[in-house]
């Protein structure tokens, strides 16, 4: 019998992490999930590692014990983030460093931790999960924007310089989805009752919880990228969500920014 593809998922503590960990575990796959904490409630479909994406000796630790017992990754799945919500003016120094650390810095040093092996076997799929604020700025979630386009750039590049190795970059950006990042999202410790931003920063936030709360189900999200894992020639980006979210970078292209951004404002109650 063929031994199962090995998958690597980071962020499997919660949200699209645990969900792809779980779907991909009963679709067949060995699956490695990593995060910091352990998931709650872990049906033990996957191996549960201990890792700080935002730690070197962290990262390259936990890859070494995936070879070790696997002997291979086949798939990298990087959905390891975190979000503060507030105004970047009054954002804390250390909420932009962790955010940026976790989402940005931490999808690197998976990728750079893997590809030494997924080389050697002369390939490898890596499917780096940014979001839609990597392609549009949010209002009130600049960092967190910040590092998701990050995501893309960092991909985009990749790409082209593994692709003869046989390894495949696919990025995927999903839109609101109905995970527990909304009810996990801190406010800026810096952004007090009596911030000037208070009034904006109230609605912008209700309505962003709002439109997550009717998005796509996590669940959906984690089949997705199990078909993206199994495909033989997936495309580099995907963009799942409501139609409207799906096309807005699209529209983007074609009007005026101005417009653009006050289309987005408004959308967000500013």
């Amino acid at each position: 019998m063929k031994n199962p593809a090995v998958v690597l998922v980071t962020g499997a503590s919660s949200g699209i992490g645990k969900a792809t960990s779980t779907c991909l575990a009963r679709a067949g796959w060995r699956v490695f999930g990593a995060a910091r904490s352990a998931p709650a409630a872990h049906d033990g479909s996957f191996t549960f590692l201990a890792v700080d994406v935002r730690d070197d000796r962290s990262v390259q630790g936990c890859v070494s014990q995936v070879l070790a017992r696997a002997g291979r990754i086949d798939v990298l799945v990087n959905c390891a983030g975190v979000a503060v919500g507030g105004p970047a003016e009054e954002m804390l120094a250390e909420e932009i460093t962790d955010q940026i650390q976790t989402n940005l810095l931490g999808t690197i040093r998976t990728c750079r931790a893997v590809l030494p092996s997924m080389r050697q076997q002369g390939s490898g799929r890596i499917i780096n999960v940014g979001s839609l604020a990597g392609l549009m700025g949010v209002p009130f979630q600049s960092v967190y924007s910040a590092s998701k386009y990050g995501i893309e750039g960092f991909s985009e590049s990749l790409q082209m310089e593994v692709r003869d190795f046989g390894i495949t970059v696919v990025v995927v950006d999903p839109g609101d989805v109905a995970t527990e990042i909304t009810a996990h999202r801190k406010l800026s410790a810096g952004s007090g009752a009596d911030s000037v931003y208070r009034k904006s920063l109230d609605k912008g936030m209700r309505s962003q919880a709002e439109s997550e709360k009717h998005g796509w189900k996590v669940e959906r999200v984690a089949k997705l990228i199990g078909k993206i894992a199994r495909a033989g020639r997936p495309r580099f980006r995907y963009t799942p969500g409501p139609f409207v979210e799906r096309i807005s970078p699209m529209v983007r292209r074609l009007i005026p920014d101005r417009l653009y951004l006050r289309i987005i404002a408004g959308f967000y109650g500013l």
